[in-house]
Protein backbone atom coordinates (compact mmCIF):
# COMPACT_ATOMS: atom_id res chain seq x y z
CA UNK A 1 0.00 0.00 0.00
CA UNK A 2 1.72 3.70 -1.28
CA UNK A 3 2.04 5.95 1.91
CA UNK A 4 -0.91 8.51 1.20
CA UNK A 5 -0.47 12.33 0.37
CA UNK A 6 -0.91 14.94 2.88
CA UNK A 7 -4.15 16.25 2.37
CA UNK A 8 -3.05 19.95 4.01
CA UNK A 9 -0.44 22.13 5.38
CA UNK A 10 -0.54 24.64 8.54
CA UNK A 11 -1.31 27.81 8.30
CA UNK A 12 1.67 30.54 7.83
CA UNK A 13 1.17 32.18 11.55
CA UNK A 14 1.81 28.54 13.02
CA UNK A 15 4.64 27.48 10.86
CA UNK A 16 7.79 29.43 12.43
CA UNK A 17 5.95 27.48 16.21
CA UNK A 18 5.98 24.32 14.42
CA UNK A 19 9.19 24.32 12.96
CA UNK A 20 10.29 21.31 14.46
CA UNK A 21 6.96 19.18 14.39
CA UNK A 22 7.30 16.71 11.92
CA UNK A 23 5.10 15.93 8.37
CA UNK A 24 2.12 13.89 8.95
CA UNK A 25 3.93 11.70 6.56
CA UNK A 26 7.25 11.42 8.86
CA UNK A 27 4.21 11.05 11.94
CA UNK A 28 2.70 8.25 10.47
CA UNK A 29 6.32 6.20 9.33
CA UNK A 30 7.10 6.64 12.87
CA UNK A 31 4.30 5.34 14.39
CA UNK A 32 4.43 2.54 12.60
CA UNK A 33 7.79 1.96 13.62
CA UNK A 34 6.94 2.07 17.47
CA UNK A 35 4.01 -0.79 16.58
CA UNK A 36 6.78 -2.50 15.07
CA UNK A 37 8.95 -2.13 18.10
CA UNK A 38 7.17 -3.09 20.42
CA UNK A 39 6.84 -6.55 19.02
CA UNK A 40 10.51 -6.66 19.35
CA UNK A 41 10.45 -6.13 23.03
CA UNK A 42 11.33 -9.57 25.50
CA UNK A 43 9.02 -10.28 28.23
CA UNK A 44 11.43 -9.04 30.97
CA UNK A 45 10.89 -5.47 29.85
CA UNK A 46 7.52 -4.92 31.48
CA UNK A 47 9.10 -1.30 32.60
CA UNK A 48 9.39 -0.40 28.58
CA UNK A 49 6.85 -2.42 26.57
CA UNK A 50 5.90 0.94 24.95
CA UNK A 51 2.73 -0.44 22.98
CA UNK A 52 3.18 -4.36 23.65
CA UNK A 53 -0.61 -4.05 24.92
CA UNK A 54 -3.92 -2.79 23.30
CA UNK A 55 -7.35 -2.97 24.18
CA UNK A 56 -9.84 -4.54 21.74
CA UNK A 57 -12.88 -3.34 21.17
CA UNK A 58 -15.58 -5.21 19.42
CA UNK A 59 -19.42 -5.22 18.82
CA UNK A 60 -22.11 -7.44 19.85
CA UNK A 61 -25.68 -7.95 19.93
CA UNK A 62 -26.02 -6.33 23.36
CA UNK A 63 -23.73 -3.41 22.61
CA UNK A 64 -19.92 -3.07 22.98
CA UNK A 65 -17.27 -5.31 24.70
CA UNK A 66 -13.58 -4.61 25.30
CA UNK A 67 -10.27 -6.53 26.69
CA UNK A 68 -6.47 -6.35 26.88
CA UNK A 69 -4.96 -8.32 23.92
CA UNK A 70 -1.18 -8.28 23.37
CA UNK A 71 0.01 -7.33 19.78
CA UNK A 72 2.09 -10.04 18.06
CA UNK A 73 3.15 -8.64 14.28
CA UNK A 74 3.23 -5.83 12.53
CA UNK A 75 3.44 -5.25 8.85
CA UNK A 76 3.39 -1.35 8.25
CA UNK A 77 3.90 -1.76 4.36
CA UNK A 78 0.47 -3.68 4.19
CA UNK A 79 -0.85 -2.10 7.09
CA UNK A 80 -1.88 -5.20 9.22
CA UNK A 81 -1.44 -6.12 12.78
CA UNK A 82 -2.03 -9.86 14.37
CA UNK A 83 -2.68 -10.97 18.08
CA UNK A 84 -3.87 -14.55 19.11
CA UNK A 85 -6.47 -15.86 21.65
CA UNK A 86 -8.27 -19.20 22.63
CA UNK A 87 -10.48 -19.78 19.41
CA UNK A 88 -13.34 -21.07 22.45
CA UNK A 89 -13.30 -17.54 23.49
CA UNK A 90 -16.51 -15.14 23.65
CA UNK A 91 -14.68 -12.57 21.46
CA UNK A 92 -13.97 -14.81 18.62
CA UNK A 93 -17.69 -15.29 18.45
CA UNK A 94 -18.35 -11.92 18.40
CA UNK A 95 -15.66 -10.81 15.90
CA UNK A 96 -17.04 -13.37 12.90
CA UNK A 97 -20.35 -12.36 13.71
CA UNK A 98 -19.16 -8.04 13.87
CA UNK A 99 -15.69 -7.92 11.83
CA UNK A 100 -15.23 -4.45 12.62
CA UNK A 101 -13.12 -3.43 15.06
CA UNK A 102 -11.19 -0.77 17.27
CA UNK A 103 -7.60 -1.53 18.53
CA UNK A 104 -6.23 1.25 20.95
CA UNK A 105 -3.07 1.74 22.39
CA UNK A 106 -1.51 3.90 24.59
CA UNK A 107 2.23 4.50 26.16
CA UNK A 108 1.89 6.19 29.31
CA UNK A 109 5.81 7.64 29.04
CA UNK A 110 5.69 9.26 25.94
CA UNK A 111 1.65 9.87 26.74
CA UNK A 112 0.90 9.12 23.54
CA UNK A 113 -2.41 7.23 21.89
CA UNK A 114 -3.06 5.06 18.77
CA UNK A 115 -6.48 4.23 17.54
CA UNK A 116 -6.69 1.94 15.09
CA UNK A 117 -9.91 0.87 13.01
CA UNK A 118 -9.42 -2.41 11.41
CA UNK A 119 -11.56 -5.32 9.82
CA UNK A 120 -10.62 -8.79 11.75
CA UNK A 121 -10.38 -11.94 10.29
CA UNK A 122 -9.82 -15.07 12.17
CA UNK A 123 -7.59 -18.02 11.45
CA UNK A 124 -7.12 -21.02 13.04
CA UNK A 125 -6.83 -24.54 10.76
CA UNK A 126 -4.87 -22.59 8.24
CA UNK A 127 -1.07 -22.20 7.25
CA UNK A 128 -1.27 -18.44 8.53
CA UNK A 129 -2.07 -19.98 12.16
CA UNK A 130 0.17 -22.86 11.65
CA UNK A 131 3.33 -20.30 11.54
CA UNK A 132 1.85 -18.64 14.17
CA UNK A 133 2.06 -21.40 16.29
CA UNK A 134 5.73 -22.42 15.20
CA UNK A 135 6.76 -19.40 15.89
CA UNK A 136 5.32 -19.44 19.46
CA UNK A 137 7.43 -20.28 22.28
CA UNK A 138 6.20 -23.50 25.02
CA UNK A 139 5.36 -20.22 27.80
CA UNK A 140 2.95 -18.60 25.31
CA UNK A 141 1.65 -22.29 24.22
CA UNK A 142 0.85 -23.05 28.10
CA UNK A 143 -2.52 -20.95 28.14
CA UNK A 144 -3.62 -22.63 25.36
CA UNK A 145 -3.86 -25.93 27.10
CA UNK A 146 -6.55 -24.69 29.36
CA UNK A 147 -9.22 -27.58 29.71
CA UNK A 148 -11.92 -24.79 30.36
CA UNK A 149 -13.72 -22.58 27.82
CA UNK A 150 -12.60 -19.18 28.82
CA UNK A 151 -15.40 -17.19 30.50
CA UNK A 152 -16.74 -20.15 31.80
CA UNK A 153 -17.80 -19.97 35.28
CA UNK A 154 -15.48 -22.63 38.11
CA UNK A 155 -16.07 -23.65 41.64
CA UNK A 156 -12.64 -21.50 42.27
CA UNK A 157 -9.88 -19.60 41.04
CA UNK A 158 -8.63 -21.28 37.85
CA UNK A 159 -5.10 -20.97 36.36
CA UNK A 160 -5.91 -21.00 32.67
CA UNK A 161 -3.97 -24.35 32.02
CA UNK A 162 -4.01 -27.56 33.37
CA UNK A 163 -3.65 -27.14 37.29
CA UNK A 164 -1.10 -30.11 38.25
CA UNK A 165 1.35 -27.93 35.71
CA UNK A 166 1.60 -25.47 38.35
CA UNK A 167 5.14 -23.48 37.31
CA UNK A 168 6.44 -25.96 35.23
CA UNK A 169 6.71 -25.53 31.36
CA UNK A 170 5.40 -27.81 28.87
CA UNK A 171 7.96 -29.57 26.55
CA UNK A 172 7.35 -28.77 23.08
CA UNK A 173 5.73 -32.14 22.11
CA UNK A 174 3.55 -31.43 25.57
CA UNK A 175 2.40 -28.04 24.40
CA UNK A 176 1.16 -29.24 20.62
CA UNK A 177 -1.62 -29.92 22.70
CA UNK A 178 -2.97 -26.37 22.76
CA UNK A 179 -2.82 -26.28 18.54
CA UNK A 180 -6.58 -26.57 18.44
CA UNK A 181 -7.67 -24.19 20.91
CA UNK A 182 -5.11 -21.67 18.95
CA UNK A 183 -6.32 -18.45 16.88
CA UNK A 184 -4.88 -15.72 15.01
CA UNK A 185 -6.51 -12.65 14.42
CA UNK A 186 -5.41 -10.61 11.59
CA UNK A 187 -6.35 -7.12 11.35
CA UNK A 188 -6.43 -5.16 8.04
CA UNK A 189 -6.14 -1.82 9.62
CA UNK A 190 -8.44 0.88 7.27
CA UNK A 191 -7.55 3.98 9.27
CA UNK A 192 -5.16 4.57 12.21
CA UNK A 193 -5.63 8.12 14.67
CA UNK A 194 -2.36 9.61 16.58
CA UNK A 195 -2.98 11.74 19.82
CA UNK A 196 -0.38 12.84 21.71
CA UNK A 197 -0.63 14.71 25.29
CA UNK A 198 1.93 17.31 26.68
CA UNK A 199 1.63 20.57 28.88
CA UNK A 200 3.41 22.18 25.81
CA UNK A 201 0.41 21.69 23.04
CA UNK A 202 -1.08 18.73 22.25
CA UNK A 203 -0.92 16.93 18.47
CA UNK A 204 -3.86 15.02 17.03
CA UNK A 205 -3.65 13.54 13.67
CA UNK A 206 -5.85 10.93 10.77
CA UNK A 207 -4.14 8.78 8.83
CA UNK A 208 -6.58 6.98 6.80
CA UNK A 209 -6.00 3.88 4.42
CA UNK A 210 -9.27 2.61 3.10
CA UNK A 211 -11.04 3.22 1.41
CA UNK A 212 -9.47 6.05 0.29
CA UNK A 213 -5.70 7.36 1.11
CA UNK A 214 -5.12 10.80 2.92
CA UNK A 215 -3.52 12.36 5.98
CA UNK A 216 -4.77 15.29 8.25
CA UNK A 217 -4.52 17.36 11.27
CA UNK A 218 -7.00 16.67 13.67
CA UNK A 219 -7.91 19.60 16.40
CA UNK A 220 -6.94 17.60 19.68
Amino acid sequence: MSIPKEANTLPSDTQERTQATPTLAELEGTSWQQLIQATERSESQSDSKGFKTMTLATSTSRGADARIVVLRRVDAARKYVWFYTDARAEKVIQMEAFPAATLLFWDDKQQIQFRLTVETRLHTDDYIADEHWQALWVGARKAYLSEQIPGSEQPGPYPGFPEQMGDTLPTNEESEAGRKNFAVIECRVLAMEYLRLSPSGQARAHFQYEPESRMVWLAP
